[in-house]
């Protein structure tokens, strides 16, 4: 009797790749070079969505090779970790093409919705808020286009104004409340005024050696004092491949009579921590830990597609002060730590 084996399915995101290089690349940029994408953009949707129906692509021109592919989860927190690894798979940049799976910033263009009036986007005005305890710069939004248009047409122009001047990444990482508005008030400035004042205010949330800054909180919990620290800011879009929350909470004698530990145990404490990042390498972050009443639980987030997961539970045992927890769950949008982030 002849028995049939099953073929393994291919990996979707190396099909993508495997078609892109055979012949993607070069029919893609062919179709560009003679002014016709769309000749090719149902295969390259075909092979995209084939990938995740979520994901949105684009073409534009490089910033170092002649044309950008981006491969974008259009602002859906669910599917940012596969675009970067759509992203994180891709062949290296060559004169041709460059990838990026974030929209970047882009030139004065006219949006235009079907049966709505054009809107040029250099004409848009903004009011700018920082707000150094949240992390966040809020904006308002202004266009004269806006008296003319529908409600959902203005919030959309609204959030593609924002995107368009500052890329899809600082939009969402550093822009906090956003704010349609339909009649210009006091203070407004051009939108071109945005993107450095944006940068300027995430320049104060940077190392100097271009890490996150991170930030202590205290209070109280049933009157038990409680003690964290955190990355700022903590918004997934920063590490999109990072979907998978750990908690790894650590029971230790309380040396204090506030329940912290005392210093000879926070030594410990951050030894072991240090062991469990390093056995992570890239593959997860620490973003934040707290600590209260003879526990503490340091807050990982993992790439769910790699064992690292099995690999901080390995690295955790051998704790000889007390029981070692660990507690996994899918948080692509980092929902665990929403009550660190301001």
């Amino acid at each position: 009797m002849r028995i049939f084996k099953r073929r393994p399915v291919a990996d979707p995101i190396e099909a993508f790749w495997g078609w892109w290089s055979a012949a993607g690349a070069e029919q893609v940029a062919a179709a560009v070079a003679r002014k016709d994408p769309a000749a090719t953009s149902g295969v390259l949707s075909e092979h995209v969505r084939a990938i995740d129906p979520g994901l949105d692509w684009e073409l534009g021109p490089g910033l170092h090779a002649e044309h950008t592919l981006v491969v974008t989860a259009a602002g859906d927190p669910a599917t940012r970790a596969t675009a970067r690894r759509w992203l994180r798979a891709a062949p290296p940049s060559d004169r041709l093409w460059e990838y990026a799976d974030l929209r970047r910033p882009s030139p004065a263009v006219t949006i235009q919705f079907e049966g709505l009036p054009p809107v040029v986007s250099d004409e848009a005005l903004v009011t700018i808020e920082p707000d150094e305890r949240a992390a966040a710069v809020h904006v308002g939004v202004h266009h004269p286009a806006f008296a003319r248009l529908p409600d959902e047409a203005q919030r959309r122009i609204t959030f593609l104004l924002l995107d368009l001047s500052l890329g899809e990444e600082m939009t969402e990482t550093w822009v906090g409340a956003v704010e349609t508005l339909v009649d210009p008030p006091e203070g407004l400035v051009p939108i071109t005024e945005l993107l450095p004042a944006v940068a300027a205010f995430a320049a104060g949330f940077t190392t100097d050696t271009g890490d996150p800054t991170w930030r202590l909180l205290e209070g109280f919990v049933e009157g038990r004092r409680l003690i964290a620290t955190t990355e700022v800011p903590l918004r997934s879009i920063r590490l999109p491949h990072l979907d998978t929350h750990v908690g790894v909470t650590i029971s230790y004698p309380t040396g204090r009579d506030d329940g912290l530990p005392d210093a000879d145990m926070l030594d410990q404490l951050r030894d072991l921590e240090d062991h469990l990042t390093r056995r992570l390498g890239d593959s997860g972050r620490l973003l934040a830990h707290e600590t209260m009443a003879g526990a503490r639980t340091l807050h990982y987030y993992v790439d769910g597609s790699t064992p690292a997961p099995a690999q901080l539970h390995a690295a955790t045992t051998g704790w000889p002060h007390g029981h070692v927890s660990l507690t996994t769950s899918p948080d692509p949008g980092w929902q665990n730590l929403s009550h660190l982030g301001s």
